[in-house]
């Protein structure tokens, strides 16, 4: 009877047990997503469709969250443009998918994570921590992640949501993933407002602002993210550095002092004295040199069996102007849950392979408008367009969607697909879209060409109305 009574916890309605033993590898986004939807209940869309449905998280997100705006400024200060909504906020745009919830902008990552963590808590689903995934074996009916200390751990299906430098590649693809270099660097600081109550410069901008604001910057082969509120202070400074530098990484750990980046600024004179006493006043050790790599779309998320499955970053990785990473990790969470859910423990991997299925062209195309907001930003602000709300846009087919609900709608006929060949076309694409395939090498090389492509956001439906 047990499987036949409603079952509520922490205020969220839970689904009947499938029987099905999941693992997951990694504790980031991605991994926490597919763990509370494993015990199963839906979040997403594009990350928040369904977050009402968690009284807790919702509560715990509603504060946490920063409801900004977005203004554009020249690098000396001056505001280019009025202010404006993110698009998805906007009075004339197409109603998103978690309205009626006014979807607040700004999420620190630390807190999204500690957020996302709280609610796994909540619903009793068990973390192990400090174990160190070497390597992934998948046998005919369970797969298999082995530790460092060669403990192995278990489950009908294994979820790899471990990052850029997963061990899984060597089950799933057969060989490790290359990360190649897009010629840029990303210095990215966080900290909270507090830190700087005695920089005038900053106490005065806070005085003076009537909400809080993402402001950008744009310069030739630069641009900088400012993120500006009354709990924290964001700088993302991204720009063009000698391809032989090869002393920026892809790690938290590589940070530099506000000297080094202060340092690259040949005219530091010329910009906007907020931005570069933030820079300076930032706490030492606490700003990341990122060397932005990226890695070529990888069509197999999913190992020969289908027992073992990559999600987020571990599937496919983004340079920050793509401004999806982490919204996407979250699909993927929501997405392959209930794939998992709709299989059942007889047909787990069938519902691996339909989840990578159906992700991986909208994922794919995502990837892609990294390179195209990058070549929209990286000019001088008095090169921009005049209908300058157009700028990095992403359009309703990305804030419309919602994961859960598409799996759920296309489970069956793409699980035809896979088996029968049948036909399967996804419709989580901008409407009228051609897919392409494309790869990390020939985008880089357009850059340094400077070759003009045609324009990926011609390509169908974009608009967000």
């Amino acid at each position: 009877m047990g499987d036949r009574e409603n079952t509520i916890i922490d205020g969220v309605l839970r689904f009947p047990r499938t029987g099905l033993d999941v693992l997951i590898v990694g504790c980031g986004l991605a991994g926490m997503m597919a763990a509370i939807e494993w015990d199963i209940v839906a979040i997403g869309p594009s990350a928040w469709a369904n977050l009402q449905k968690y009284p807790s998280m919702l509560e715990e997100w509603n504060r946490i969250s920063i409801d900004c705006h977005t203004t554009f400024h020249y690098l000396d200060g001056r505001r280019a443009r009025e202010p404006m909504e993110f698009e998805y906020n906007r009075e004339i745009a197409a109603q998103h998918a978690a309205y009626p919830l006014r979807v607040r902008s700004v999420l620190g990552r630390a807190h999204l994570a500690l957020m996302l963590l709280n609610q796994c808590k909540r619903l009793n689903i068990p973390i192990t921590w400090n174990v160190p995934i070497v390597a992934y074996e998948e046998e005919a009916e369970i797969a298999v992640a082995i530790s460092e200390d060669g403990r192995r751990f278990s489950g009908d299906i294994v979820i790899a949501a471990d990052g850029i430098g997963s061990k899984s590649h060597g089950v799933v693809l057969g060989h490790p993933v290359r990360a190649i270099g897009t010629g840029y660097t990303c210095y990215r600081v966080m900290v909270s407002t507090e830190s700087f109550k005695t920089v005038p410069s900053v106490q005065k901008a806070l005085c003076e602002q009537e909400r809080p604001e993402v402001r950008v910057y744009n310069g030739q082969n630069l641009h900088c993210v400012f993120v500006l509120s009354p709990t924290i202070v964001s700088v993302i400074l991204t720009r063009k550095e000698k391809d032989d530098d090869d002393s920026a990484i892809e790690s938290w750990a590589s940070t530099v002092s506000s000297d080094r980046v202060l340092a690259g600024i040949s005219d530091i004179e010329s910009w906007d004295p907020l931005l570069i006493d933030i820079i300076r006043m930032s706490p030492e050790a606490r700003i990341v040199r990122w060397k932005l790599c990226m890695r070529n779309p990888q069509r197999k998320w999913t190992s020969s069996g289908g027992r073992i499955v990559q999600i987020g970053d571990s599937a496919h990785s983004f340079i920050p102007t793509s401004a999806n990473g982490a919204c996407m990790a979250l699909e993927d969470g929501a997405s392959l849950a209930e794939c998992l859910r709709i299989a059942g423990k007889e047909n787990c991997a069938d519902g691996a392979k339909v989840h990578e299925l159906l992700r991986y062209q909208r994922v794919t195309v995502i990837q892609r408008t990294g390179f195209a907001n990058r070549r929209e930003l990286h000019r001088p602000t008095d090169e921009l367009p005049k209908n300058i709300e157009d700028l990095m846009r992403q359009g309703k087919w990305i804030w419309c969607h919602n994961p859960e609900r598409y799996a759920t709608e296309n489970y069956t006929q793409a699980h035809a697909s896979l088996k029968s060949g049948a036909p399967f076309q996804n419709t989580n694409l901008p409407p009228g879209h051609k897919f392409e395939d494309w790869t990390l090498e020939d985008e880089v090389e357009k850059e340094k060409m400077g070759i003009a492509v045609p324009d990926l956001k011609q390509n169908g439906d974009w608009s967000i109305v």
